[in-house]
């Protein structure tokens, strides 16, 4: 009787043994903004910007994770969520979106956090906190030729025969995925009759937009001609940029 006593009492206490091992932490965190890995947990850039934090969660062993995650500005999520730990010692992420900022005074220096709270089977919770610091999409011309019958003019010059096919080339880029208006103007006076737009779809890629010219003659006036095409960014900033260039009529 006393043995099976001692031996009812060993299953008791490696029980409470194996559940008091049974335990989870947070083992690592990270802070991406639109895709890009942040480091110091700040991002500096066009607004709103899709932020996102992952917390590495590991177990002594294999089980079942509750959690939620709650923010500073008071939001959090509307019931507890839940993840499956394969195994010990294996870092499985929980992640949390936030789609945050505009271009406005209170995010130009915004600092804020998100917290992961896990609820079972024992309680951890970590807080990474962030800073956005958020400006306006910007756009600049990052380049621009000159092509002269569907061939590159080397120094913006073209000698040959007239009226020679002028083809003006110039990349637009963008700090974010944005719509650009813009519109042309010429040292003859002529214009663009009505602005006109395109859309940058990534940020940091040239897109090209062109104006072409039929212009020359076999006459004096074009024997050595200057002239000049500008264009001229209205919008989501104002930017221009001329192509000055030299057609010699034969």
């Amino acid at each position: 009787m006393n043995r099976l006593r001692l031996v009812f009492s060993l299953v008791i206490v490696l029980a409470v043994a194996g559940a008091a091992q049974a335990t989870v932490r947070i083992g690592g965190w990270s802070f991406s903004a639109n895709g890009q890995l942040e480091r110091d947990f700040q991002y500096t850039g066009p607004c709103p910007v899709d932020l996102k934090f992952d917390w590495g969660v590991i177990g002594t062993e294999g089980g079942h994770v509750t959690y939620t995650v709650l923010r500073n500005d008071g939001g959090h999520m509307s019931s507890p969520q839940s993840i499956d730990l394969p195994g010990p010692n294996r870092s499985i992420p929980v992640l949390y979106d936030w789609h945050l900022g505009a271009n406005t005074p209170q995010f130009a220096n915004y600092s804020g956090w998100a917290q992961l709270d896990i609820q079972s089977p024992n309680p951890a919770s970590k807080r990474i906190n962030f800073t956005i610091h958020c400006t306006a999409p910007k756009v600049r011309v990052g380049g621009w030729a000159l092509m002269a019958n569907g061939e590159l003019a080397k120094g913006f010059q073209y000698s040959g025969p007239c009226p020679v096919d002028l083809k003006f080339d110039w990349g637009l880029i963008g700090t974010a995925p944005m719509e650009v208006t813009y519109s042309f103007a010429r040292q003859d006076g002529g214009h663009s009759a009505s602005s006109k737009s395109v859309h940058l779809p990534e940020a940091n890629r040239s897109v090209s937009i062109f104006d072409e010219w039929r212009l020359g003659a076999n006459t004096p006036k074009f024997a050595s001609y200057t002239g000049w095409v500008q264009l001229n960014v209205e919008s989501p900033n104002t930017v221009s940029q001329k192509i000055n260039f030299t057609i010699h009529c034969k």
